[in-house]
This record gives structure tokens, C-alpha cells and sequence, in this order.
């Protein structure tokens, strides 16, 4: 599988586990409206009833879920760099260490 291949799985994976983030918040705060809200809306319903650590790892997984989203590809220049082994793989291991803190974040939740 090449670096590209992986750094699209990783960020498919993270898209994914945040949606479930947003899910078990919204479960937690027993909402059943996700459809409705962004995950900014539910961060900040969440802030009246979860520790304030807590508020601020999830408005950093928003703020680095927000760049993989919109501007991530654009950003690093992609097209450039698809070549650059050094850079992929230094960008895949930014995706891993973002992808552990969410499903940590994910886990602790449920629990």
C-alpha cells in the first residue's frame, strides 16, 4: 500500500470515529438531534456539563478534524509532495497520533 493509500484510510478512519464522538456526546447529553447540530454546536452544549480538559481536547480534535476536511490536501500541497517519502511519511504519523487521540477521547467517553 503506498503512503497515499494509507494517509486516505487514516483520515476516512478519523472522519469516521469523530462521527461517533459526536454521537455518544449527543447520547450522553441524551440528545437524539445529531442530524441537526455541527460538532461546534455539540461542543458547546457539552461545555455546560463536561470537565473544561475535555471541552478543550474536543475543540482540538474539531479544529484538526476541520483542517483534514477543508483545507488539508490544499494546504500541504499534495500534488507536490506526492513523491516526498520523507514528507508522507511524517504526514502519516500526524494522522496516527490524530486518529489515537480521537479514539482515546471516543473510549473514555463511552465509559
Amino acid at each position: 500500500m503506498s503512503y497515499i493509500d494509507a494517509i486516505n484510510i487514516k483520515i476516512g478512519t478519523i472522519i469516521k470515529n469523530v462521527q461517533y464522538i459526536e454521537w455518544n456526546l449527543l447520547d450522553s447529553l441524551q440528545m437524539n438531534t445529531f442530524e441537526e447540530l455541527t460538532l461546534g454546536q455539540i461542543i458547546n452544549l457539552a461545555s455546560k456539563v463536561v470537565h473544561s480538559t475535555a471541552i478543550d481536547e474536543l475543540k482540538d480534535i474539531l479544529s484538526k478534524r476541520n483542517d483534514l476536511v477543508h483545507v488539508y490536501f490544499k494546504r500541504l500541497d499534495f500534488e507536490k509532495q506526492a513523491s516526498n517519502e520523507t514528507f508522507l511519511k511524517s504526514e502519516l504519523r500526524y494522522l496516527e497520533k490524530f486518529s489515537d487521540q480521537v479514539m482515546n477521547f471516543n473510549d473514555w467517553l463511552v465509559e
